[in-house]
């Protein structure tokens, strides 16, 4: 029984040596950790890769002013409904 424990314990330890060993190889061959490891004109990607900035950067602005417009419209409107209980533009007919 004592030499199955054994062999378990040292198996058990190769096999953390052997995942070590791995952890630090992978940690050795990145190119970069960081933005700062990477010449001015580059960046670090998520593969540990320095890439260099695209030389055309398109900005697109958008204008917000429309949709905010049509919110702000609807919940007045729905305040209105919400306070007096009925729609202004609509008129019961009498019977």
């Amino acid at each position: 029984m004592k030499g199955k424990k054994g062999a378990i314990q040292v198996v058990a330890v190769i096999l953390a040596l052997t995942l070590f060993t791995v952890c630090l190889v992978s940690l050795a061959q990145r190119e970069c950790n960081s933005n700062r490891d990477c010449p001015g004109n580059a960046y670090c990607n998520t593969k540990h890769e320095c890439v260099e900035y695209p030389e055309n950067i398109v900005v697109k602005e958008s204008n917000w002013l429309p949709a905010s417009l049509i919110i702000a419209v609807g919940l007045i409107g729905s305040a209105y409904v919400f306070k007096k209980g009925k729609l202004p533009f609509i008129k019961k007919k009498e019977r």
